[in-house]
């Protein structure tokens, strides 16, 4: 916090605390969080690429190239990957973007 004279409040702590920072979000791909999605599979269609995603309770969503999630949105999808751009805050609420590839988990037999 930033008072009159321009100078920070030194009685208020300047790192981010990330539990009071609220979602907003119920449901929807919108919601998905980039850390908690695993890829299942790549479809090729006739309007581009589709990729098949879950979430950690292991529901279904269908993401398409420039789609939004909760911290990011999809940069590009290959036949084994997907690619998000990932917007994360450090300690100091201080936010930059970085890339996260997702490939498809296969179960060992």
């Amino acid at each position: 916090m930033i008072n009159l004279t321009g100078r920070r409040d030194p009685f208020l702590s300047p790192v981010v605390n990330r539990s009071m920072i609220g979602s907003g979000c119920s449901m929807g791909k919108k919601c998905l969080a980039i850390g908690q999605i695993s890829l299942k599979g790549v479809v090729k269609a006739e309007a581009g690429m589709i990729a098949v995603v879950v979430n950690a309770m292991d529901k279904a969503y269908f993401l398409r190239e420039n789609d939004p999630v909760f911290n990011g949105y999809v940069v590009k999808i290959t036949g084994d990957s997907i690619i998000f751009k990932e917007t994360v805050q450090d300690k100091l609420g201080k936010s930059f973007t970085r890339e996260v590839t997702k490939k498809i988990t296969t179960p060992a037999v």
